[in-house]
C-alpha cells in the first residue's frame, strides 16, 4: 500500500493550523463567525411564558466540557430567538440545552463546570429540596440535546427543539361534606435528578434521591369542594413511583387512599387512558367524585383528563 510521505503530512497540519489561525485574527475566510442556535417547544401543551432562560452547555467530542452559553433575560421567547455562539472552533461537539424560568429550584452538580474536565457522564441537574419535602413550586423545565459539526463556514445554523420534562397535576373533588378542615395535597416521589441526557438518574445511583414529597395546601371552592395544583417533575409510564394523597391536617388522618383505594399515580392515569403520551401530555386534571360520608365511608370515581379510571378487569377503581 502506497504511504503518505512524511512532508505531506506535515504540511497539511501546517496548513489547517494556520487557517484556524486566521479564523480568529482575519476575515477573508469561511471561518464560523455566525454560529446561532435556534430554539422551539416541542409540545404545543408547552407554553413560551416558562422560558425566560437559556443554558447551552457545550461537550467536545471525547466528552469533556468545552463552554457554556447562558442567556438570564429572555424577553419574549419565540421561533425568532437564537443564542449566539462566539469563538466555536471547527469541530464535533455535543450541545446540551436546559432552559425555564429561575434558577431557584433547579441546580447543577458539579456547581462549576471546568473545560477538559468535567465529562458529560458526572453532569447532572438536581431539584432543590429541604429535607423531604417540597414546598415551593418548581418551574417547569426544558431540555434539547443536539450532535453538531461546526465547520470552517462565516455562517452555520442549529435547530434545538426543547422537551418539557415537567407535569401540571390539578386536583378537584366532587361530593365531599362541608367542613372547616384544612387539607394537604401530596405526591410522593423519589425522581429529583436528571442526567445531561434527560434519562432519570435511578434511586440507587445518588444519595439525593430519597423518597420526597410535593405538599401544597388545597384551597376550597364555592361549593367548598378541594382543588388543589402541583408541578412535578416528568412522569413517565414505566416509574410507577409516584403516589397521590390527600390528607386531613385537622383530623391528622388520610382522606384518600384509603383500604384498597389506589393512590399510585400512573396505575390511574393508564387506567384511565392506557395509550397516554407521556412524553407530550403535561397537565394531568384528576377529579375525585366521592359518595358516602365519614361514618359509612367514602366510595370514590376518578376520572383523568375526562377519562374514567376503571380497573383492568373494567369494574371502576374505588
Amino acid at each position: 500500500m502506497k504511504q503518505t510521505p512524511h512532508s505531506i503530512v506535515i504540511a497539511s497540519v501546517f496548513i489547517f493550523s494556520m487557517l484556524l489561525f486566521s479564523c480568529i485574527n482575519e476575515d477573508n475566510y469561511d471561518c464560523p463567525e455566525d454560529v446561532r442556535v435556534y430554539f422551539s417547544l416541542v409540545s404545543p401543551e408547552s407554553n413560551p411564558a416558562d422560558v425566560d432562560r437559556m443554558h447551552l452547555f457545550v461537550f467536545n467530542e471525547r466528552g469533556y466540557f468545552e463552554r457554556e452559553y447562558r442567556d438570564n433575560h429572555i424577553a419574549k421567547f419565540g421561533p425568532e430567538y437564537y443564542i449566539h455562539c462566539v469563538n466555536m472552533m471547527p469541530g464535533n461537539y455535543r450541545f446540551i440545552a436546559w432552559a425555564g424560568k429561575d434558577d431557584n429550584h433547579y441546580s447543577t452538580t458539579p456547581a462549576s463546570f471546568v473545560k477538559d474536565k468535567t465529562t458529560f457522564a458526572e453532569a447532572l441537574v438536581i431539584l432543590k429540596h429541604s429535607g423531604n419535602l417540597v414546598t415551593a413550586t418548581p418551574h417547569h423545565l426544558f431540555h434539547s440535546e443536539l450532535a453538531a459539526t461546526v465547520k470552517l463556514e462565516k455562517i452555520q445554523r442549529f435547530y434545538m427543539p426543547l422537551a418539557q420534562i415537567t407535569n401540571t397535576v390539578n386536583i378537584r373533588t366532587t361530593g365531599l361534606p362541608t367542613d372547616d378542615n384544612t387539607y394537604l395535597y401530596n405526591i410522593a416521589d423519589n425522581n429529583c435528578i436528571y442526567s445531561f441526557d434527560r434519562s432519570f438518574v435511578p434511586h440507587s445511583e445518588h444519595s439525593a434521591n430519597e423518597t420526597f414529597t410535593y405538599t401544597t395546601p388545597f384551597l376550597k371552592d364555592e361549593a367548598q369542594q378541594l382543588m388543589g395544583s402541583l408541578q412535578i417533575l416528568r412522569l413517565a409510564a414505566n416509574r410507577r413511583i409516584p403516589q397521590l394523597e390527600i390528607y386531613n391536617k385537622t383530623q391528622g388522618k388520610v382522606l384518600y387512599p384509603v383500604d384498597d383505594q389506589s393512590g399510585d399515580l400512573i396505575g390511574l392515569i393508564l387506567r384511565a387512558y392506557s395509550q397516554n403520551d407521556f412524553e407530550n401530555t403535561h397537565t394531568y386534571n384528576i377529579v375525585l367524585h366521592f359518595t358516602g360520608d365519614d361514618n359509612t365511608g367514602y366510595k370514590v370515581n376518578i376520572t383523568v383528563n375526562g377519562w374514567e379510571v376503571k380497573e383492568q378487569d373494567g369494574e371502576l377503581i374505588d
